[in-house]
């Protein structure tokens, strides 16, 4: 997050205008790789998971952790 706020600080201004938009957008925007992980249908609950996994007969990934995902604490 600091490395994004140094990098609009110190980027060379430019006026906003319909061109320029399009093109911060686009390279704002994620790319469909990147969100790619969107298309995976989470579960919230564990029960649901291990249920849906056994009719699937797949395994669960789990992801479990403690404290802020960012480092926030």
């Amino acid at each position: 997050m600091r490395l994004a706020l140094l990098l609009v600080l110190f980027a060379p201004k430019q006026d906003l205008n319909d061109k320029s938009y399009e093109k911060l957008r686009d390279q704002i925007a994620p790319s469909k790789e990147e969100v790619a992980w969107l298309a995976i249908p989470w579960h919230v609950s564990l029960w649901d998971a291990v249920i849906e996994a056994q009719k699937q007969e797949k395994p669960v990934l789990l992801y479990a952790m403690n404290g802020h995902p960012l480092a926030c604490t």
